[in-house]
């Protein structure tokens, strides 16, 4: 077989040397570990570039462009005998730089001994730790025979590894395929590479694309298997069958910009309206002037971004999909700018793609973080949001099994319908960590920082394991799993209900939720007549009743009103929910942070405002605990907590979870309470996400009306991707190079 020419070796840019084709030598006394490095200028980061610059020796592998044409894999070097080859090289200390296209674009990968890559506190993307190769036969086994070969080199189980299958017929292609498992496991993205002909586990599990988890401190592995095709007639019996495991590196991959040509966010701030006028008038003519392209993202909002003052008194935020759009969105905020209820009486404007102003702010003071109940969880949500924040979520898996904090096996299960058959204690987990997620991105990458806080139902447990009061708030997520509240008492088979209704264990219940539009006063009327029936929830100018399911479609029918089944089995909110007040009391009775019981004694935290009482929580263990139980206990009343809320000074209400559940509600309830009285202050409700739409945007549009609230927070992460989002390494890294 012709393994074609061999590497080319200079000393200082000068040719001096030629290692000729050899058998792959035995490595299984040595682990191999060869540290790869993603060779651009977005992934290869100052320090490490300028660390592989000083390498004396290196080894430059030019792979030609005329692989591509060669028909067969004997007339061309293979991927695993040219690594047999690059191994020797780099256990002489020389850096190995491998050249090739990906799609005509030129491409490289940078290889060093894994120990002298950690003694330089050089961060791979990855290593490699085993390669296999064979071609004897065509049939499944023969492949799977070299990727265990590989796997057994790696000293790798194939219980934990993810393996990817693809078709590579040219040694360009196999680079290509190579350099796409490092960027996946660099960017810890579960995703097909091109040509994937079969991706899954070796246990045969199907996993999503999305984020990769995987067990806490645990590196991922991959273990990528490709295979060569030949077009040789008299060969058709054969292929070339290849097996690499690669293992994450303490390097991640660039996050990807906010801000692009796809996506332009245009602050624009004034000392009054007439100002705002001039900049977007200036804004359309300097579009108009010339044919801007892509370049408009990264020059052009650069400098509108360093035009803006975060201390003006008045700002707008321009969105758009193209620069077409951004200039019937400036066309539009002109329009609006006139418009008197606009300019003169603070109607807040805002447009589909995103575009807002207010002439009457909010400011920060009545900042209010809103922490939606159960239910609002959904399939796939905010799948790509990592890819975008990969040192947030880089923190999070090492606090805590990120995993379990959003039930990923449910929530990103390949069949959709997999979420919607969470159970109570699925969707309680996975909704708590959706709004601890969201906090932290806000919190600790926009540095925004709430007034106050508040949770409807059970989001009152995600407002205090969100906002750095609890202790341990992950020891949560098992206690939650196995808790008898949840999966049993008032779910599951509501032991709580059959204990409150005297039923004998052979009695069914069919238990159900509607949602009617209804004065409550109409439905406190009527439940005596149906003691099966129960007022769960009050919501501006809806209800949730709950119970017996004929029961509760009686009561229906006699209110004359059609109510929507939420088909949900839970008690909460319900007078048999108060038979295990005492357990949920003691269940959410925890330690807290002493920065947080610091910060209450200093009159400094956050005011936590609770369904259960009027005045704020007091930040001590049994408060919160009894505050929590009576909430979840007691049917509960979301218009009078907002009213409450309202009148402790909250003005601007941020639901921090997944889709939008409160917002709306918040809203309908504002205006109703603000028609009652004219004295009532005007208040706003922002939603960070939303079900159905891209997770970024929406995040997007979030940030702008708090800028046009004039919200202080952080622009960084829009203007400086690289710096801002910046993985924190040293801290977290064994000398070996993997998660600690």
């Amino acid at each position: 077989m012709n393994l074609a020419p061999p590497l080319a070796t200079t000393h200082n840019g000068q040719a001096e040397t030629s290692i000729a084709d050899t058998a792959i030598a035995d490595k299984s006394a040595k682990p191999l570990r060869i540290a790869v490095l993603l060779g651009d200028a977005v992934n290869l980061d100052s320090h490490s570039a300028q660390v592989l610059g000083t390498f004396a020796e290196r080894e430059r592998v030019q792979i030609c462009a005329a692989n591509a044409n060669q028909s067969s894999v004997h007339e061309q070097r293979s991927l695993t005998a040219l690594l047999g080859q690059a191994t020797t090289a780099i256990e002489q200390g020389k850096l190995v730089e491998l050249t090739f296209n990906d799609g005509n674009l030129p491409q490289s990968l940078y290889l060093l001994d894994g120990l002298r890559a950690a003694k330089l506190r050089l961060h791979a993307h990855a290593f490699i730790a085993g390669f296999a190769a064979g071609n004897e036969t065509t049939d499944v086994e023969n492949a799977a025979t070299v990727a265990n070969a590989a796997l057994a080199a790696a000293k790798r189980s194939p219980a934990q590894t993810v393996q990817h299958q693809t078709v590579a017929n040219t040694l360009n292609e196999t680079f290509v395929a190579l350099r796409q498992g490092v960027t996946a496991l660099a960017a810890r993205t579960q995703a097909p590479l091109k040509g994937t002909t079969g991706i899954k586990q070796t246990n045969d599990t199907n996993h999503q694309t999305g984020y990769w988890f995987s067990d806490q401190h645990q590196a991922r592995v991959l273990c990528l298997n490709l295979v060569a095709k030949t077009s040789h007639q008299a060969d058709e019996s054969r292929n070339l069958s290849q097996s690499l495991v690669l293992t994450q590196g303490t390097q991640l991959a660039a996050p990807k910009a906010l801000v692009d040509e796809n996506r332009l966010f245009v602050p624009i701030s004034g000392d009054s309206i007439n100002k705002l006028k001039a900049k977007l008038f200036q804004l359309l003519s300097s579009l108009d002037i010339g044919a801007l392209d892509t370049s408009f993202a990264s020059h052009q909002l650069a400098f509108l971004f360093e035009r803006y003052n975060a201390n003006a008194p008045l700002a707008l935020v321009l969105m758009a999909a193209s620069i077409d759009d951004l200039k019937l969105e400036a066309k539009a905020m002109l329009t609006a700018l006139e418009n008197d209820a606009v300019r003169h009486h603070g109607q807040h404007f805002k447009t589909p793609a995103g575009s807002c102003f207010t002439a009457k702010p909010l400011g920060d003071t009545g900042l209010t973080f809103v922490y939606p109940g159960v239910g609002t969880v959904y399939a796939n949500m905010f799948n790509n949001l990592h890819e975008y924040f990969p040192a947030l979520y880089h923190q999070l898996e090492r606090e805590g099994d990120l995993s379990a904090m959003l039930q990923s096996p449910q929530i990103y299960a390949a069949d959709v319908k997999t979420a919607a058959g969470m159970n109570l204690s699925q969707q309680a987990i996975s909704g708590v960590g959706a709004s601890y997620l969201f906090t932290k991105l806000l919190t600790q990458v926009f540095n925004i920082k709430p007034k106050m806080a508040l949770g409807y139902s059970m989001g009152e447990a995600a407002m205090w394991a969100s906002l750095d009061v609890w202790q341990t708030p992950h020891a949560m997520i098992n206690a939650t799993e196995n808790s008898d509240i949840f999966n049993h008492a008032i779910s599951g088979e509501l032991t709580a209900v059959r204990r409150a209704w005297q039923l004998a264990d052979d009695e069914a219940i069919v238990w159900n939720s509607f949602v009617v539009r209804a004065d409550s006063n109409e439905i406190k009327a009527l439940l005596p007549e149906f003691p099966r029936a129960y007022l769960a929830i009050t919501q501006g100018d809806t209800c949730v009743i709950a119970g017996c399911e004929t029961s509760c479609k009686a009561l229906l029918a006699k209110l004359g009103k059609r109510g929507i089944a939420a088909n949900r089995v839970t008690a909460m909110h319900t007078a048999p929910a108060m038979l295990v007040h005492g357990q949920v009391q003691d269940f959410y009775t925890q330690a807290l942070k002493p920065e947080a019981l610091k910060a209450a004694a200093q009159d400094s935290s956050i005011r936590f405002i609770s369904a259960a009482q009027t005045a704020p929580v007091i930040v001590d263990s049994h408060s919160i605990g009894r505050a929590i139980a009576d909430t979840f206990c007691s049917p509960l009343d979301f218009s009078a907590l907002i009213q409450n809320a309202t009148e402790q000074g909250a003005r601007l209400f941020v639901e921090v979870g997944a889709d939008r559940q409160t917002s709306t509600l918040i809203d309908k309830i504002s205006h109703a309470h603000a028609s009652q009285s004219t004295a009532n202050a005007a208040t706003a409700a922002i939603a960070c996400n939303a079900k159905g739409a891209d997770a970024i945007t929406s995040l997007l549009k979030c940030l702008a009306q708090l800028i046009s609230h004039r919200v202080p927070l952080s622009l960084a992460p829009l203007i400086q991707p690289l710096s801002a989002n910046a993985a924190p390494l040293s801290s977290a890294v064994s000398p070996e190079g993997e998660p600690l």
